[in-house]
């Protein structure tokens, strides 16, 4: 009788432990709870946790390192291509596939995320070629430099310099590297 009881004791414990639910909550969840969703229709941060602005020799706008994951912000792209200033990638662009496409970029300027859209169609050529992006109160402009480009780790490079105009003036940041992937 003792055995039994001490058997039926274990398996009720053991009943009790399993348990057809998840256990703990999902990262989205936690953030739910939390307060740090982005909201319905806004892109999350994209930019590095912690990252200090980066400054150019002249001018006023300072723009923010972009973490790993920012060309998520950009959606379904063929393709893609980030400007590095300082070893830190400061802005992403992508488009769709096709000649019709226009492509768009995302950075965050004077601590302010923005996603722009490209000024000209025709796809992740034209991204590689060094875009312009218009909207929220700027335009930005990679000035690739001509000629074929170095291959590093699989990637086209060529040197490069971004333009940041808005209101607070016409910043640009040089020498950089427009780095594409082919």
């Amino acid at each position: 009788m003792k055995r039994l009881f001490v058997f039926g004791a274990i398996a009720a414990l053991a009943a009790c432990s399993q348990s057809d639910e998840p256990q703990g909550e999902s990262a989205e969840d936690f953030a739910q709870r939390a307060g740090v969703n982005a909201p319905a229709g806004q892109v999350p941060s994209v930019a590095e946790v912690n990252a200090q602005p980066v400054v150019a020799p002249t001018g006023a706008a300072q723009l923010t390192p972009l973490a790993s994951d920012a060309p998520k912000a950009l959606g379904k792209i063929q393709g893609g291509c980030s400007f590095i200033y300082q070893g830190r990638s400061l802005l992403v662009v992508g488009a769709p596939e096709g000649t019709d496409a226009k492509g768009q970029g995302v950075l965050v300027i004077d601590g302010q995320q923005v996603v722009l859209p490209g000024n000209a169609a025709g796809g992740p050529q034209v991204v590689e070629s060094g875009p312009t992006l218009a909207g929220a109160g700027y335009t930005v402009s990679v000035l690739r430099a001509d000629g074929p480009p170095q291959v590093n780790a699989g990637r086209n490079e060529w040197t490069a310099g971004l333009k940041v105009a808005g209101p607070q003036g016409e910043t640009t940041f040089s020498p950089g590297t427009w780095n594409c992937t082919p």
